[in-house]
């Protein structure tokens, strides 16, 4: 440390803190703003929606809380058909469509509270609603935003979408808990019809191409046009693979934790809870971070950065000696995970045509839930045979190699499309 003589006069120049650079981003982009506070506010009551939905169905057993999650996750799926559709209708309709849908169905669960055959095709249809509206929401950030600013706004909109794993829970705990679960769902609903509101103050987003009406491809031919672009551009070919690799095995940790705290460490139910959230700690912190630093780093560094870091907290859970540990690994592989999906959307925005967006998010997005899937296939019946710690260590191995994937496509550096 060099000295300083007494006297002396000491200048410090001042740091920007997350909080100054996230409302500097928001006061600066008002349009960006609005699409900000709208996921902010629907992400906080999806999480309230969710632990309504599966205490409520809860009394039926564990098959009907598996068959009410996978309902949820199945329409995922159709991310690649959701991008097309995104690419070529008005986005800000679509957004606000998409968050009213939401918020009329969950109104109605919480007028009805339906028996198991009416809430399936209503909570399918909600996450339908929810995955048509996702690629239109990153997509619209490359208009919204200007190109250095971009990775700091999408760090910003993973701190919103991160309030589903932080607040959401809390709040529809609390309620489903005083008030029973339809004053959750209520809330829920008017989230979705507050955001709807919001999406108003977003301006036009018209698709950038507009061919004749006899000339346009129709959906399915837009579609296919979008996977074959994927599978042709080596860099979005090389980051659906590695996005792939990465979340089969990274999401064996949904599985395995439970069983980790449960058989490994002896904790009780509250200790799986603390833990669990662990991870959202880091995702949030990461985000706020992220805020000040992503402009400062290629989004290449944050993406493939973020896959290594998440594979080490993945370990670090697996061989954790106690419950504190664990919290740390679960929080590391938190904050790799911010960084991995900050990374993706900033390098999809950057190296994909704009009229090409909503096709490549759908995709890659697509692809992870596909992943996720297969994950919870084989995570059951691996850590059945080796065991919840070895399931972790191997499932964080296996995510490094989402990172060499990564980091080998990701080489060439094709000029942005104008």
């Amino acid at each position: 440390m060099p000295f300083v003589s007494a006297g002396a006069e000491i200048s410090v120049p001042s740091l920007p803190s997350p909080h100054h650079e996230a409302v500097t981003l928001l006061r600066d982009l008002p349009r960006f703003r609005y699409l900000w506070l709208s996921k902010a506010i629907s992400s906080t009551g999806t999480g309230v929606g969710l632990i309504a939905l599966v205490l409520f169905v809860a009394p039926s057993g564990p098959g009907t809380v598996s068959l009410v999650l996978i309902g949820t996750a199945l329409p995922l799926l159709a991310g690649p058909l959701a991008g097309a559709v995104a690419d070529r209708v008005d986005q800000r309709r679509l957004l606000a469509g998409c968050e009213a849908g939401q918020g009329v169905i969950y109104a109605i669960l919480a007028v009805t509270r339906p028996p198991l055959p009416a809430l399936l095709p209503l909570v399918i249809l909600a996450s339908l609603l929810a995955t048509f509206g996702a690629p239109a929401g990153k997509s619209a950030v490359r208009r919204l935003v200007p190109a250095e600013r971009r990775s700091q706004a999408n760090a910003l909109l993973s701190l919103a979408m991160n309030l589903q794993i932080i607040a959401g829970p809390a709040i529809g705990g609390v309620l489903a808990g005083i008030t029973g679960v339809s004053a959750a769902f209520g809330v829920n609903a008017a989230s979705f019809g507050i955001s709807a509101l919001l999406l108003t103050g977003l301006g036009p987003l018209a698709p950038l191409e507009r061919p004749a009406p006899e000339a346009r491809p129709g959906l399915l031919a837009d579609t296919i046009s979008g996977l074959r672009y994927a599978r042709e551009n080596p860099a979005v070919r090389g980051l659906v693979l590695g996005t792939v690799i990465f979340v089969t095995f990274a999401a064996m940790d949904n599985v395995a934790l439970v069983f980790l705290v449960r058989r490994a460490l002896h904790g009780p139910a509250a200790e799986y809870g603390i833990i669990s959230a662990a991870f959202g700690a880091g995702m949030v912190t990461a985000s706020l971070a992220l805020t000040v630093k992503a402009d400062r780093r290629p989004a290449a560094f944050w993406l493939t950065g973020g896959v290594v870091t998440g594979a080490v907290g993945m370990v670090l859970t697996g061989i954790a000696p106690t419950a504190a540990v664990a919290c740390a690994g679960q929080a590391v592989a938190g904050a790799g995970n911010t960084a991995d999906l900050v990374g993706t959307d900033t390098l999809v925005q950057e190296r994909v045509p704009a009229h090409m967006l909503g096709r490549v998010f759908g995709t890659v997005y697509g692809g992870a839930q596909l992943a996720s899937a297969l994950s919870y296939i084989i995570a059951g019946p691996l850590v059945a045979l080796t065991g919840p710690r070895a399931t972790f260590v191997i499932g964080g191995a296996g995510a490094l190699a989402g990172a060499f994937v990564l980091a080998s496509a990701l080489r060439s550096r094709p000029a942005p499309a104008a």
